[in-house]
């Protein structure tokens, strides 16, 4: 039976040595290990906002998958680092509340809390590595560390709304994501955002070129976007920038 995947949800970008440092430490405990690097640019520090993230692109994970998420501003500090199973798949992350909305979302779930101790050696400033990584690369290999169970509503993030009506993501074309689930607005017409009013469309096509408009996006959220143009400089958005949905 082949090895599950293990997917880097993470803020660290692509330059810089860390996300190879992490996947030298799953390669070096395994060689057969396959990595994906699922989002490297989820909104910096902010495990708030990638949360919704989080949530949204797990829905496209296959079924044995092992997740590593690292947005992790509190690294070194006494925030507990999590284990959260979910049927078969696994998530190792730090408890900031990046787990929270998936956790909330899940139904049948079970946290757990690592030891970093258990760890050979531990840096301050880089549990992905450190911590992380190499209880995602037991996982996978079916060695499931000593974790203690940990109640849901102890964790970061427990009472935090199941949408965020604001803006968590802003993508290399200047469309921004919000933290809204088509799910959870029934008759979505369109948002108002910064004195804005957009209308829904199905796609960039169905409306003028240089026309912002709103959209359900390939990952079930609310997106805002200008056709042929960049929605965060037509509209002065930024993350964190307050919407309001407008239904029928």
């Amino acid at each position: 039976m082949p090895l599950p995947v293990i997917y880097f949800f993470t803020d660290f970008g692509v330059q810089g040595p860390y996300l190879g440092q992490m996947e030298s430490v799953l390669l070096a405990s395994c060689q057969d290990i396959r990595v994906v690097n699922l989002m490297c640019d989820a909104p910096f520090a902010n495990p708030r906002g990638a949360a919704y993230l989080l949530a949204a692109l797990s829905r496209y994970l296959p079924e044995h998958a092992v997740v590593v998420a690292v947005v992790d501003p509190g690294v070194g500090s006494a925030r507990k680092a999590l284990c959260l199973n979910i049927g078969r798949r696994w998530y190792v992350a730090p408890d900031n509340g990046l787990l929270s909305v998936l956790s909330a979302t899940a139904g049948d779930c079970s946290l757990w809390e690592i030891d970093p101790s258990l760890m050979p050696a531990v840096s301050a400033s880089f549990h992905g590595r450190d911590v992380f990584a190499p209880v995602a690369g037991m996982i996978a290999q079916g060695k499931i560390p000593r974790l203690q169970p940990v109640e849901r509503e102890a964790m970061v993030g427990a009472s935090w709304p199941s949408d965020l009506e604001e803006i968590v993501y802003i993508d290399g074309f200047g469309n921004a994501m919000t933290g809204i689930s088509v799910s959870s607005v029934p008759g979505f017409q369109g948002i108002k955002v910064g004195g804005h009013a957009l209308r829904r469309a199905t796609t960039f096509s169905s409306v003028g070129v240089g026309e912002p408009f709103c959209y359900v996006n390939s990952i079930g959220l609310l997106e805002i976007a200008v056709n042929q143009g960049c929605a965060a400089e037509v509209l002065q958005l930024c993350i964190g920038h307050p919407v309001n949905v407008v239904c029928q």
